[in-house]
């Protein structure tokens, strides 16, 4: 059971934390609704059952109930104020539990109780009603995956020897890793080219499938690639000494826009020269169904 949440707009980034034991934004309960399937099939004549061709997951919706509660009736109403400013249908909210995250559009404003045992000086009953598009919890933190990068190699205080000198950094050498995705879903990440100097043509591989992403740049050292995968975030942004630009026209033609698959994932990076002056990082988050 879920004794505690945090409520974020991410338009206005303002928090609002609701706990069953609170004494101000008080949980009562919150109904997390379900994921329905669609299955999407078709029929022979005299044929028994039919054929699946694929199944869809619908949207889902939420309730949160809680009591806001004040020492005076002015107090009271500030709060309330709060949370009249924090639900609204234009801007989405992101309802933090533990460690996922679920992201609802408010069906409308916040619902109050017309009861006067439920609404009075000092007390008042609420209900937030949520849709959510994408139905499904990810982590609140994002995975980090180095796929190629410089592991620093000394700590402070540094002592460096006089005639033997020190390893400041050593470069992976691995070209291949394995990424695990313990979610229910395929997710898209963010894969991020850096050069440390020139470099030509970046790619990644997905070992499995023989997919790829490439772009057809010539990298310059300091120069990070930023690829999102994502359904509905997909973008390339290029960003030197600091100042961003829009990469899309480099892209390869045959690329594919890679996802992780549930399992196992074995990617591989290479470029066409200089491939050890090029660093590799995959950020992703794990889907699930439900998480309570």
């Amino acid at each position: 059971m879920i004794e505690n949440i945090v409520l974020k707009n991410i338009i206005t980034s303002e928090e609002i934390p609701m706990d069953m034991k609170a004494t101000i934004y008080i949980l009562q309960s919150i109904d997390w609704g379900v994921v329905e399937g669609s299955h999407h099939s078709y029929k022979y004549v005299n044929q028994i059952g039919v054929h699946v061709i694929g199944t869809t997951l619908e949207a889902r919706n939420v309730k949160i109930i809680g009591w806001v509660t004040g020492v005076t009736e002015d107090q009271l109403r500030k709060r309330k104020a709060v949370l009249n400013k924090m639900i609204n249908p234009q801007q989405a909210i992101d309802i933090s539990t533990e460690d996922y995250v679920l992201r609802i559009l408010p069906e409308s404003s916040i619902l109050y109780s017309v009861n006067y045992a439920e609404n009075n000086e000092i007390v008042c009953k609420f209900q937030i009603d949520g849709f959510c598009p994408d139905p499904l919890f990810k982590n609140l933190i994002e995975t980090k995956t180095t796929v190629a990068g410089t592991l620093p190699k000394f700590r402070f205080p540094l002592i460096i020897p006089e005639t033997t000198g020190i390893i400041m950094g050593l470069k992976q050498t691995s070209l291949i890793v394995n990424i695990l995705n313990k979610g229910a879903v395929d997710v898209g990440m963010r894969i991020v080219f850096r050069a440390i100097g020139t470099v030509t043509n970046p790619i990644l591989i997905d070992i499995k499938s023989q997919q790829f992403f490439k772009l057809n740049k010539v990298m310059v050292a300091g120069e990070v690639i930023e690829v999102v995968t994502i359904l509905g975030e997909k973008r390339i942004i290029g960003t030197i000494s600091g100042e961003e630009f829009n990469y899309f026209k480099y892209r390869d033609f045959d690329s594919s826009w890679l996802k992780l698959v549930v399992g196992d994932n074995l990617l591989r990076y290479d470029a066409e020269t200089n491939l050890d002056s090029l660093e590799v990082w995959i950020y992703h988050n794990d889907k699930y169904l439900e998480v309570q």
